[in-house]
């Protein structure tokens, strides 16, 4: 009887093991940009990413983003209580000759990130600067009240 317990107890085994790794990743916390890095792996191949630093302090969050060669009119940002939408079209309409031959060349691309907050944004109180290929924004954090447990 003792035999046939163990091998029960084998069979399962690697089905618990997965149950308990199961349980564990319901249960954690995400890691910090794991949902980001799960969006632009399913977005569209059409789209194109960019880089983008979230700093957070007890009164806001900053964001920089990496935009080279993109001007500040061909940017478009959206806030939401708990998010920010960066959006950048972007066109390129070149001729050259080159070997005695006239060339054109025509590029387009949109560029989309979409970044979550845990904490809801002040949106009326947003800043953005652009420079250098950089947007920076400030998102002010709204303040709740705190409330003492008796």
């Amino acid at each position: 009887m003792t035999s046939e317990k163990n091998n029960n107890r084998n069979r399962n085994e690697p089905f618990t093991h997965f149950i308990n790794k199961m349980d564990r990743m319901f249960s954690e916390r995400p890691p910090k940009g794991m949902l980001q890095s799960l969006d632009n792996f399913f977005g569209s191949t059409k789209e194109r990413s960019f880089p983008v630093d979230v700093h957070e302090t007890n009164s806001e969050y900053t964001l920089t983003a990496t935009l080279p060669g993109i001007s500040r009119s061909q940017i478009s940002i959206d806030v939401l209580t708990h998010a920010v939408t960066i959006s950048a079209k972007h066109h390129v309409d070149r001729q050259y000759k080159t070997k005695g031959m006239f060339q054109k060349e025509v590029s387009d691309g949109t560029f989309s990130r979409t970044i979550s907050f845990p904490k809801p944004i002040d949106e009326t109180k947003v800043t953005a600067r652009h420079r250098d290929g950089i947007l920076t924004l400030h998102l002010p954090k709204i303040r709740g009240n705190r409330i003492e447990i008796n």
